[in-house]
């Protein structure tokens, strides 16, 4: 998820507005969340103004809505073995609970989540949903929550800001854990992949080009959907280029180098109880890092490992 830039509002962008980092990566890179989420924050700023918990708290109330909307859509809920109706064979609209326990786990089956993972979220997306009423209840202008004190308003805007910003640790945990269960097969599978690829960028920098290891230093979850569960694997591949023939290399006219270069690739697995055994590779998802090597024969001239740029490049 991207981080949001303050926009600057009421054009006054040298404003400093203390928004929480985690409601921020929640928010991700949705310009409208970020900019309601900073309006929603200046009228917390604003001691002069007797309203401005009751601002706040509408404000956070609609980004509450609009976030949870965005990031458990009906039509991807409904399609969860988890969702209520769908097993009791009824309908029924999607409430804030089960937008947030998609946002968290989307089509992972409870099972999988609970036993398999050992972690359980029920507390934390009742305390959203019970924070988005108590929101509700500032909204209606009344004596009892007009003109609040300062101690009262920041203990209830914090309140607000970790039921919130809860969702985010929690999408953040469950990934993390689904990420450490598949962990050896994550390596395993993006190894093998590389291996068994054609790396179209390394092999345009050389005649020939020989993988010699293949080091996977991370993987992360990228997204849990209704049906499957996307990873991201990060790495370095060592590989020794070889320009001209074996024989010229033996008869000193060609050049072999090693080198390493950083790559990802994307690989998939089926919800609702993701498996070993069914780790897919995303085809055509592996992206090499050459670009210290895309340079101009000047450039590569330079290299103090290459003679002259004609033993660099076959073409020329």
């Amino acid at each position: 998820m991207g981080d949001h830039q303050p926009g600057g509002l009421l054009g006054k962008p040298e404003q400093h507005v203390r928004m929480d980092e985690r409601i921020l990566r929640l928010i991700g890179d949705s310009q409208f969340e970020g900019d309601l989420y900073e309006a929603a924050c200046l009228n917390l700023q604003d001691r002069r103004n007797k309203l401005r918990f009751n601002n706040f708290a509408y404000a956070m109330r609609e980004l509450a809505g609009h976030t949870l909307a965005r990031l458990a859509p009906d039509a991807e809920v409904k399609k969860c073995v988890w969702w209520s109706a769908k097993a009791e064979g009824e309908t029924h609209q999607v409430t804030r609970i089960e937008r947030a326990v998609y946002a968290t786990q989307g089509g992972l089956s409870n099972f999988y989540v609970r036993k398999r993972l050992g972690l359980d979220f029920a507390e934390s997306h009742l305390e959203l949903r019970d924070a988005i009423k108590r929101l509700s209840d500032y909204t209606h202008i009344k004596p009892d929550v007009f003109g609040m004190s300062d101690e009262e308003t920041d203990r209830l805007a914090a309140e607000t800001t970790e039921a919130v910003a809860g969702l985010m640790a929690a999408i953040q945990e469950c990934r993390a854990a689904v990420a450490d269960r598949l962990s050896d097969a994550i390596t395993d599978a993006a190894i093998q992949q590389i291996l068994g690829e054609s790396l179209d960028a390394v092999d345009e920098l050389a005649t020939h080009y020989f993988v010699e290891e293949v080091y996977v230093d991370s993987h992360e979850v990228t997204g849990i959907t209704a049906e499957a569960v996307h990873f991201r694997a990060s790495g370095t591949i060592g590989v020794t280029l070889q320009w001209g023939s074996n024989t010229d290399v033996r008869n000193g006219d060609g050049l072999e180098m090693d080198e390493s270069f950083d790559f990802t690739c994307e690989l998939v697995c089926e919800t609702p109880n993701p498996d070993p055994g069914t780790l897919e590779y995303v085809e055509n998802s592996v992206l090499v890092d050459t670009r210290d090597w895309q340079q101009g024969p000047d450039d590569w001239a330079d290299h103090p490992d290459v003679p002259t740029t004609a033993a660099l490049r076959p073409d020329i």
